[in-house]
């Protein structure tokens, strides 16, 4: 009997894409749609393809605030994950866990403060 081996890997796609389509531009032309593509944030063949098959191209742009926020939002996840291991083994908090403790805690609350007011 055999059996078949999973190999692992990524999954093939239903409509794998094989076709080539050949497209003449002037130099301007090119830089015009390379810079559309950028602004978009897709590649140059994702953007040709959306606008000649008349889809919406939406431009999925994270603004800079949004991502710093998220940074450090992450910073103050790995601090206190970092005292919950601490406690979760039984083990007790010095001085410098207790600091770290509260510097998250005020940090937590002055992003809190400033999501509000950035959608205010």
């Amino acid at each position: 009997m055999l059996v078949k081996r999973n190999r692992g890997g990524r999954p093939r796609k239903q409509d794998k894409k094989t076709e080539q389509l050949a497209v003449m531009l002037t130099k301007t032309d090119s830089f015009i749609i390379r810079a559309m593509a950028k602004t978009a944030g897709l590649t140059v063949s994702e953007y040709l393809l959306k606008a000649g098959l008349g889809m919406q191209v939406i431009h999925a742009k994270i603004p800079k605030e949004a991502l710093a926020f998220t940074g450090r939002i992450n910073h103050a996840a790995g601090l206190l994950n970092q005292i919950a291991r601490k406690q979760n083994f039984g083990l007790s908090l010095n001085e410098v866990d207790k600091l770290l403790l509260a510097e998250t805690l005020k940090e937590l609350q002055n992003l809190s403060g400033q999501i509000k007011t950035y959608f205010q």
